[in-house]
């Protein structure tokens, strides 16, 4: 099944402003006070016009967290230290992931995902899925170079370092900062 908000839509300015309307709802008033209609009275529309690019909120605030607020990554070259590259990226990754809007998008999202299996199989193919392969690259593109050790278990590192940041931000409610990204990074290399 094709999500709505893949179908063609008539009017770009108003798909943008729905967008930036959930962005500012999301980061002022959170999920809670979250809704379609205030979406909508924000961003000059009517429901209807919300409810025929998307199904849900979630898959709203899901097409957000993609295009909006993902923090681009690019693939590991080899021609920087892995160190370095997993630094920057779990740095970015984390700072990101504890801004007020961010935050509030990856608790709604996986609110409503944990009751529906499609939106989830969707969260997982946009969001975490291109980022973990990538990652995983890193790593085996490090172990082939012998930078890194071959018969380390890529998945449990990647868990260890991205698990240690969703914790860190979700559950502890606390910021991200460089030395704790480096402190992270060290034990995998240690």
């Amino acid at each position: 099944m094709v999500p709505k908000s893949e179908t063609r839509r008539r009017n770009s300015r108003s798909h943008q402003a729905i967008l930036d309307a959930t962005l500012k709802l999301l980061g002022s008033s959170g999920y809670v006070d979250f809704s379609i209609e205030k979406v909508a009275r924000e961003a000059g529309v009517g429901k209807q016009t919300i409810y025929r690019w998307w199904a849900s909120r979630a898959d709203l605030v899901l097409e957000v967290w993609e295009k909006r607020l993902m923090p681009p990554l690019a693939p590991y070259n080899g021609k920087i230290d892995l160190r370095i590259y997993l630094e920057r990226s779990l740095y970015a990754f984390g700072k990101q992931l504890g801004r007020t809007d961010c935050r509030q998008v990856a608790v709604c999202v996986l609110a409503e995902a944990h009751r529906d299996p499609e939106l989830y199989r969707r969260l997982e193919e946009v969001v975490y899925a291109p980022r973990i392969a990538l990652i995983a690259d890193s790593f085996r593109q490090a172990q082939k170079d012998g930078k890194f050790p071959a018969d380390a278990d890529i998945n449990l590192v990647i868990d260890s370092l991205y698990g240690a940041v969703w914790y860190k931000v979700l559950i502890r409610f606390d910021t991200v900062s460089r030395n704790y990204v480096k402190a992270l990074v060290s034990r995998v290399f240690s």
